[in-house]
């Protein structure tokens, strides 16, 4: 696992994560509903081991990655 990956995987996880907040908590963040904290920091924590599963799946399958 390298820090190149680390950091993608970091900006991916920024990226959809918001998208996905904004999505799933819309009246938490702009009207008066509660904020959820848990699913709030899942929801960034999801895309982030998606992408590094893919990324470590992709290493592991090609002839030229780590064994």
């Amino acid at each position: 696992m390298s820090r190149l990956m680390l950091v993608k995987a970091f900006k991916v996880a920024a990226l959809v994560g918001t998208a996905l907040l904004v999505i799933n908590q819309f009246d938490a963040l702009f009207g008066d509903a509660e904020l959820r904290i848990i699913p709030a920091v899942l929801t960034y924590c999801v895309p982030f081991a998606v992408f590094m599963a893919g990324q470590l799946s992709n290493q592991q399958g090609s002839p030229s990655g780590p064994r």
